[in-house]
């Protein structure tokens, strides 16, 4: 489960979230609004990348300023510019999120990197990838621990339409047991994976819940 109480946050005079609440059960979500309003913003606040100015969120039960360490290692976050290490290979990017994560590489994790079709790109380093399997690679990077929340801005762009429908039927899968939260443009890439539709300024001091 995912829940947020009351969250502010600024950037000096521009106040981007204004008393954002919401709980949201497993399933799959995506976070609709212009360009520029404050999405991306509110999916760093809740992978605890970015501080809040106030409020509070868990993660899985855990409140991600009280346990941190407990909350993160419950969620998955990828950002649409993917910081990316060009030095390690696949695999080794693999193995490092894994022991930060301090769990080990499943089955269920190679099966979700066979199917984007990474297996053969594991050995190259991360800088002579494409930016294509640069994202793919830390998408499979996202099932690593079996998180209960994914966070993800964007996450079909840089893919080809093939790898677009492997990472909608991997997230239709998803929304069965984690909370698959998306901002996406894409209302194609939101309806293949059934997720409901959530207006970022709707969500601006508007308490409730949202599934």
């Amino acid at each position: 489960m995912l829940r947020v109480e009351q969250v502010y946050k600024s950037y000096g005079a521009r106040q981007v979230l204004h008393s954002v609440s919401l709980t949201c059960a497993p399933g799959a979500y995506v976070l609709r609004g212009p360009n520029g309003v404050g999405k991306s913003t509110l999916l760093r606040v809740l992978a605890g990348v970015t501080p809040p100015d106030s409020g509070a969120i868990w993660i899985a039960s855990h409140a991600l300023q009280v346990e941190p360490v407990e909350a993160r290692s419950r969620l998955a976050y990828v950002p649409d510019e993917c910081p990316i290490y060009p030095f390690m290979t696949g695999s080794e990017l693999l193995a490092f999120v894994a022991h930060a994560k301090r769990c080990q590489l499943t089955p269920q994790v190679r099966m979700v990197v066979e199917r984007l079709d990474l297996a053969r790109h594991l050995g190259t380093r991360c800088g002579d990838m494409s930016l294509g399997t640069q994202k793919k690679l830390m998408l499979a990077a996202a099932w690593i621990g079996e998180p209960s929340v994914l966070l993800l801005d964007e996450p079909s762009n840089g893919l080809d339409i093939d790898a677009q429908a492997v990472l909608v039927a991997l997230l239709r899968e998803k929304r069965d047991n984690a909370v698959v939260f998306v901002s996406s443009h894409d209302p194609a890439f939101a309806a293949g994976v059934g997720a409901q539709v959530l207006a970022f300024e709707a969500l601006q001091g508007a308490p409730g819940s949202t599934g």
